[in-house]
């Protein structure tokens, strides 16, 4: 790493991924030797002279037996219900001990200066009655309850190194859903909503109403925020109600006969910070839902946000002469996603309706110092 890097942040940056990997992989196989080493020093079971050729046979099928256990068995076959498979791996494992061991044993007692014990041992264990021992079934249950005693320590570790990926890439992938849904929500401010104003915009300045100016303005921070400001994971609650303020100038203007809008905010905001664009999709559907009213058909929209230090509530109360259906579409549920993956257990969304009343209260927890659920 450059020295100047290294200077200027004042740390070493983070390893990657892989090299994390291999560091962990390194420290579990030293950890798997020195278990292994006191395992075959056990008073009843020690050797005199080296053991290291018996350990090296039992950390080489461990290495062996931990990767195709996290890269392969538990991924691919166990966890998508390739029981067959599965079971599968776990005979060949059996057999692929056995004829591990018996290969390594010959290699080791041509070729390693054996003690007469550990010779006799291996031997013993590995070699004497190896071909007719593979078909028999108590033979074979032998070999399993041996097998188990030696790599019982990596399987555990194996399932628990699995655990610890597949925690990882499940919030990885609830990040890079989070943001894909962010984006969706963004898109859906963007087309009809940002058409509809133009075309509002358009004809006031045909008929060269002094509205103009302020829909120009009110649209130029709404689309500012929604592209600009709302790539981080929160953004301060005050910023928050002045793009809702903006969203409802602009309806104001769009529907000034048909829809009376108005809208409250107690309390003021300070520190408070929340996940960018959460408010929105909920009053966005009731304006939504006001293309359906028929024409002359006057409608009521009131919404109250009341802030708190530590909570907000944001309330919504759509009213009509005419039945209108409160009907949540894609990017409501998106909301209610991201409320269950960055709020949980923090929060509370209620809708009531009938045929010419719809009421939503949203309210949400913001303690000031815990961070969103990762």
């Amino acid at each position: 790493m450059p020295e100047s890097v290294l200077r200027a942040t004042g740390r070493w940056p983070a390893p990657s991924a892989r090299t994390t990997t291999l560091l962990l992989q390194a420290l579990l196989w030293l950890v798997l030797a020195g278990f292994y080493f006191a395992w075959n020093n056990r008073p009843n079971f020690r050797f005199d002279g080296p053991i290291w050729p018996l350990v090296g046979l039992q950390m080489g099928y461990a290495v062996l037996l931990f990767n195709a256990l996290v890269y392969l068995i538990i991924p691919r076959w166990l966890l998508r219900g390739h029981y067959g498979r599965a079971l599968a791996s776990g005979v060949a494992a059996l057999y692929g001990f056995q004829f591990w061991m018996y290969a390594g044993t010959r290699l080791a007692e041509t070729y390693v200066p054996l003690s007469g014990v550990l010779r006799r041992t291996m031997h013993g264990f590995y070699v004497e009655g190896f071909w007719a021992g593979l078909i028999s079934p108590g033979q074979q249950l032998s070999v399993f309850f041996g097998l188990l005693a030696i790599c019982l320590f990596p399987v555990l570790i194996s399932f628990l190194a699995y655990a610890l990926v597949v925690d990882r890439r499940r919030l990885q992938l609830e990040r890079n859903h989070l943001r894909l849904e962010l984006g969706y929500l963004k898109s859906q401010i963007n087309p009809q909503f940002l058409f509809n104003t133009l075309g509002s915009l358009h004809q006031l300045t045909r008929t060269r109403d002094a509205r103009a100016g302020d829909v120009v303005l009110h649209l130029a921070d709404l689309m500012r925020y929604t592209l600009y400001e709302t790539d981080t994971e929160l953004v301060l609650l005050s910023r928050e109600l002045e793009f809702l303020g903006d969203y409802l100038a602009l309806e104001r203007l769009r529907r000034p006969d048909t829809v009376r809008l108005t809208h409250e905010t107690t309390g003021t905001p300070t520190h408070q910070q929340l996940a960018p664009l959460l408010l929105h999709p909920f009053l966005e559907r009731l304006c939504a839902g006001l293309d359906a009213a028929a024409p002359g058909t006057a409608a009521t929209l009131h919404s109250t946000v009341a802030v708190q230090p530590e909570a907000v509530t944001f309330t919504l109360t759509r009213t009509s002469a005419a039945p209108l259906t409160y009907r949540p579409d894609a990017a409501v549920d998106a909301a209610l996603r991201r409320l269950a993956l960055l709020y949980p257990g923090r929060h509370t969304v209620a809708l009531t309706e009938d045929a010419h009343r719809v009421h939503l209260r949203l309210h949400l927890q913001l303690p000031p110092d815990a961070p969103l659920a990762r």
